[in-house]
């Protein structure tokens, strides 16, 4: 009907039913069928338009949720900021009481502008963590330069960050040595808690099939301690690799700290893929 009004269609529809196949005059019922079919198709188009047009006219009756006013006197300006600087005291307070995290990005020349961007994004949702976490941690990122400080530079303040210090400055420049303690799934050690007095450091490598050793190498080059996470004692992987990525090494680190439970802060952390199930005593 090409969009025609139906009435102008109607001969048309008529004319059309008035001829079958091989061209001969159709019967006088073939025709009126034709035309009740035209009927039923302005019936069905004027239905259509009158809900159309009913909605249009509910829609415009709503009464529309007023704006909420924001306070802007003088007391309330001041209380709001009151209230902001408060708040990260508070959670600077408790930052100071956790543990201490670095997360080590001496790893830049060894990846791809792609694996960079990706250790970038998990920085950016390990700073997230810290954030809801009730045990925030206070943490380092060490060695940052290259593209993986420009790519947390574009995010919008990224200096800014609460509990999060970036440094030019390796984590040899920046602690006792005796202190470190490097995390990494290719250490014969099991961490078994979290000391206060320790710094615990996160290999900020995407590509770990590629870099296997890299973490553990650099730290016994270095002469420092290691660890790794007790993953094997407290659940069930099966064929996935204990490698994990950043962000979620660090949740189960600051989870750790809230829940002093192993089994809690991993099976809270690791993703649905890994197929992690609580290990059978």
């Amino acid at each position: 009907m090409s969009g025609e009004p139906v009435e102008d269609a109607l001969p048309t529809l008529v004319s059309e039913a008035a001829e079958n196949v091989d061209g001969a005059p159709e019967t006088k019922n073939s025709g009126k069928r034709a035309l009740r079919r035209a009927k039923r198709q302005e019936i069905w188009v004027s239905v259509k338009e009158r809900k159309r047009a009913k909605k249009e006219e509910a829609r415009a009756a709503r009464p529309k949720a007023p704006e909420p006013v924001l306070d802007m006197s003088e007391a309330a300006v001041l209380a709001r900021r009151e209230r902001t600087i408060a708040k990260r005291e508070s959670f600077l307070m408790a930052a100071n009481e956790g543990p201490t995290i670095v997360i080590d990005c001496g790893f830049e020349e060894d990846m791809s502008s792609k694996e960079k961007k990706s250790l970038s994004q998990q920085i950016m949702f390990s700073y997230g963590i810290n954030k809801r976490c009730e045990s925030p941690a206070t943490v380092f990122l060490t060695s940052l330069h290259g593209e993986t400080e420009a790519n947390l530079q574009k995010i919008g303040g990224f200096s800014e960050w609460l509990a999060f210090d970036a440094t030019t400055k390796c984590y040899m420049d920046t602690f006792r040595k005796e202190s470190l303690v490097y995390l990494t799934a290719d250490s014969p050690n099991v961490i078994e808690e979290l000391s206060s007095d320790k710094v615990y450091i996160i290999g900020g490598i995407v590509d770990r099939n590629r870099l296997k050793g890299a973490t553990y190498e650099k730290a016994v080059a270095q002469g420092i301690a290691t660890a790794k996470l007790p993953l094997d004692k407290v659940v069930e992987m099966g064929q996935a690799t204990r490698v994990l990525t950043v962000n979620h090494v660090f949740q189960i680190l600051v989870d750790y700290q809230t829940k002093q439970d192993w089994t809690q802060a991993t099976m809270s952390a690791l993703p649905a893929r890994k197929g992690a199930h609580i290990k059978a005593e």
